[in-house]
């Protein structure tokens, strides 16, 4: 079951910052990447490449945070994230939120060959200060 965030935490993701993903790897330590990320409802969502460890993380374990900040202010997510098929629209909707219109279809040109994957995280818990 998911929570349902206050309008405080929604405004807060919904400002343009990077979230700094964590997965657990196989032998136990924690993986983090910095994600480009976006709330659509109540999930958080996010692009990846298909063969990154953090899609391989959340095939095996869907354990997943997700932390994003804008300097004293912070907001801590814990939940499930399930790795679906590539989405071109929400990696084209990122594009858009991080990089603007100008720069964002020259952005999504680069590396066609590279297998995309959507991942869609359901939050279970969220803390943080100032927000």
């Amino acid at each position: 079951m998911s929570i349902i965030l206050t309008p405080a935490q929604r405004d807060f993701l919904d400002g343009r910052h990077y979230a700094i993903v964590g997965t657990l790897n196989s032998d136990g330590s924690i993986q983090q990447t910095v994600v480009w990320y976006m709330l659509d409802g109540d999930e958080i969502r996010f692009s990846v490449s298909a063969g990154s460890v953090k899609a391989s993380n959340l095939r095996r374990l869907s354990t997943i945070t997700v932390t994003v900040e804008d300097g004293p202010r912070y907001l801590s997510l814990n939940g499930e994230a399930v790795v679906e098929p590539a989405d071109p629209e929400l990696r084209r909707r990122l594009a858009l939120r991080y990089l603007g219109p100008e720069k964002a279809a020259e952005w999504l040109v680069r590396r066609p060959d590279t297998p995309r994957a959507s991942v869609r995280m359901t939050v279970r818990r969220a803390y943080g200060q100032g927000v």
